[in-house]
């Protein structure tokens, strides 16, 4: 502990000090009654030590006396009665009484003790020494069975203990002097280290609250004073440190109120000062009336422009002159309320104006005297465009929760303890709850297995991030049903909440294991045409050697058959195996306005287009994107061929690119007869067909080419405009190539 270095004022600084002269008091008190409990009975032990050294002294010395007498343990009484007053001759021997063990007296000799052997005796037993001193007269008188007496009486001898006294009391000057010395040594060393770590300090704090109390009283800076026990005592680290450290804070504080102080007088008077200019240029309307009659003593121009007169015309007349107040009952309550509790705020009133519109205002008024008349000073807000447009919120209010009623997804508002604090239609329809019913739940009620983790998880969202999972939801009746939430957090009146939409997936997920399943199928047929496949093409590989064989017309003819079907058996097959396999993609770049003029050219000499017009047009637009070049190659030709089969002979077919930011659309347009509308969702399903021959794949694979190149296929037919076939794929598209990442805006 850190204390100070300078030199002890110890006479000076403790007499002075009367908490120093009560501590140094009880001090020395304490020390003593200390000593005291703890010396007393040592010094009565030393009584105690001494007497019995009287008595074994004069014990010894009687014993060798009456061993100048001969054998006395078969003499008479009297003989031994008279050998006892030879103890006499023993300077410390008074005297002595002589017993039978029968407890009967024989003799006294020399001065009477005063125990008697009955007290002797019953002390003996108590093991209380069997004796009596006698402090006043120093006389001890004490029980002594002699040897020499054979055992056959008790000897109570008296003893002078003038000497036991002379050193007791010399034991006890002994004792008290180093008490005293001890006390006072202690109490001087307590005087020592009182003065420097309590006293001093004390004493500096008192002078430095003299001087700073004096500054006070002066209305001086306090804080630019310099306090003596701050600069010595601030780093002590105990109590009165502590106290030394508040008085700096109290000092601290006193000079901040202090000059909070000038600055509010100097506030209150410049507010004075301003308060004039503040109530004529306030925006908002300001006036002062008397209480009783309500005359208008003065009013701003924000209170004639609301009331839109002048200023002549208002003051001096009351507000049932002006007819102010829309509702004089209005103003009756408001009195009643300004004489019960001295002010009002913000209470919505209706105020009529000179031209007799009204105003929605909220008004604040307090009580105020004014040469000691009371008054009332108010302050008026119009809110009439305010509540017009409260109004047109509540109503906007009312459409959205209209139209969130209407959404077909169940919509939640969660606060952070899990509690549904609302829900839309929806949603009490899809869990089969009222609504009142629905808002006294909680999340785990309605959504099972969710964790506590994930529900932590949710609230580590930002305001207008939003995370998608998947869950189960618990209908009222106990079924569940899966569902997909989408879930954002929100402010709602300055409280953040949780926004859940929750929609069904039930049949989603029913189409993927459908999906799940044709895949499975798929693998399956893709497993059962490699293994056609191969005989397939042994029995190929034998009908064409046969075709090189004489044989007569009849089996050429069957032979040709045999081998017009394998061969669609074969196509059949491999159609099969590229609808079943998952889609892999040569991509590279491609401008599709040159590949599609390339296209087209080679299209119009095959068979099926001999007889039609193909037209193309905007092919020399600018349209890159990353295609495999052989299956859309496949996918334009197959779509071209159904155009031609679709449509009559004489019938144009018209391939469009059209422009888009985005991506390339191509149009396939032909007339003919109308596609029916129930047949166009079926167009692309496999082994669905219009035609009398064909397998149905065709427009399948088509399907799932455009769509692995991240595009789309669609169909429209009317009687009117015909039928187009319309492909969309993206220009913006990331994709990979041999493992590298190649962007299709980039060729």
């Amino acid at each position: 502990m850190p204390l100070s270095t300078r030199k002890p004022e110890l006479p000076s600084n403790l007499w002075r000090a009367r908490l120093s002269r009560r501590i140094v008091f009880w001090v020395f008190i304490s020390i003593v009654v200390i000593e005291a409990i703890i010396l007393v009975p040592s010094v009565l032990r030393r009584e105690r030590e001494l007497l019995e050294y009287l008595q074994a002294l004069s014990g010894a010395q009687a014993e060798g006396v009456l061993s100048t007498k001969g054998d006395l343990s078969t003499a008479n009484d009297a003989k031994v009665l008279d050998s006892l007053e030879s103890l006499l001759s023993n300077e410390v021997v008074l005297g002595g009484a002589l017993y039978r063990t029968d407890r009967t007296p024989v003799g006294e000799f020399g001065e009477v003790p005063e125990l008697t052997l009955e007290a002797a005796l019953s002390q003996a037993q108590s093991q209380s020494g069997g004796d009596r001193y006698n402090r006043r007269t120093q006389r001890y008188d004490a029980l002594s069975q002699m040897v020499s007496l054979g055992g056959r009486y008790y000897l109570i001898i008296r003893h002078d203990a003038t000497w036991v006294g002379r050193e007791f009391y010399f034991f006890i000057a002994r004792i008290t002097g180093l008490v005293f010395i001890i006390s006072v040594f202690v109490t001087g060393a307590t005087m020592v280290v009182l003065d420097r770590l309590v006293i001093s300090a004390v004493l500096a704090l008192r002078r430095d609250l003299r001087q700073a109390g004096q500054s006070i009283r002066q209305n001086e800076d306090v804080r630019s004073l310099s306090f003596e026990s701050v600069k010595r005592e601030k780093l002590r680290q105990d109590e009165l440190g502590d106290v030394i450290t508040t008085f700096e804070e109290m000092v601290n504080q006193v000079g901040a109120a202090n000059t909070e102080r000038d600055h509010a007088e100097a506030a209150l008077r410049l507010s004075e000062e301003k308060f004039s200019k503040s109530f004529y240029a306030s925006p908002n309307p300001m006036s002062l009336s008397i209480f009783e009659t309500g005359e208008l003593l003065e009013v701003n121009d924000s209170f004639l422009g609301l009331y839109g007169a002048s200023r002549d015309a208002v003051v001096g007349k009351t507000a049932a002159d002006l007819a102010l107040w829309a509702d004089l009952s209005d103003r009756e309550a408001l009195l009643t309320i300004l004489q019960k509790q001295g002010f009002v705020r913000n209470q919505e009133y209706r105020f009529r104006t000179a031209r007799q519109r009204y105003r929605i205002v909220l008004y604040s008024a307090e009580i105020v005297f004014l040469d000691g008349q009371r008054c009332i000073l108010s302050v008026s807000n119009d809110i009439t465009e305010r509540k017009a447009a409260e109004e047109a919120l509540i109503e906007s209010e009312q459409r959205f929760r209209t139209l969130i009623d209407q959404a077909t997804d169940a919509l939640f508002v969660v606060d952070t303890d899990g509690r549904l604090i609302d829900a839309n239609r929806e949603a009490c329809h899809t869990l089969g709850y009222t609504r009142d019913e629905l808002l006294q739940l909680s999340v785990p009620d309605v959504q099972k297995a969710v964790s506590l983790t994930e529900l932590e998880h949710d609230w580590q969202l930002q305001p207008g991030e939003a995370t998608t999972r998947e869950g189960i939801h618990q209908r009222k009746d106990g079924s569940q049903f899966p569902v997909e939430v989408r879930l954002g957090r929100i402010e709602i009146g300055g409280r953040s909440v949780l926004l859940a939409l929750a929609r069904d997936i039930t049949t989603r997920q029913q189409m993927a294991q459908a999906q799940a399943r044709l895949a499975e199928i798929g693998e399956l047929a893709a497993m059962i045409v490699h293994e056609v496949r191969n005989p397939l093409t042994t029995v190929l590989m034998g009908l064409h050697s046969f075709e090189q064989m004489d044989l007569p017309d009849r089996a050429k003819m069957r032979l040709a058959f045999a081998l017009e079907e394998s061969e669609r058996l074969q196509r059949l097959l491999n159609e099969i195996l590229m609808y079943a396999r998952e889609q892999q993609l040569d991509l590279a770049p491609l401008e599709v306005g040159p590949f599609l003029q390339t296209l087209s050219d080679e299209f119009s000499h095959q068979p099926v287009a001999t007889e039609r017009t193909l037209k193309t047009r905007g092919l020399d637009q600018a349209g890159h994107i990353a295609g495999d070049r052989d299956r859309l190659k496949q996918v334009f030709i197959n779509l071209l061929s159904n155009a031609c089969e679709a449509g009559p002979a004489d019938e144009v077919i018209t391939c469009t690119q059209i422009e888009s930011p985005d991506s390339v659309v191509v149009k396939v347009h032909t007339g003919g007869p109308p596609i029916p509308a129930d047949v166009l969702p079926k167009l692309t399903q496999p082994f669905f067909t219009t035609k009398s021959s064909g397998n149905g794949l065709g427009l399948a694979i088509t399907r799932r080419i455009i769509e692995a190149h991240g595009g789309t296929l669609h169909f429209a037919s009317t009687a009117e405009a015909g039928t187009t076939v319309t492909v969309q794929l993206p220009v913006h598209l990331t994709c990979s190539v041999n493992g590298d990442d190649m962007d299709a805006a980039s060729p």
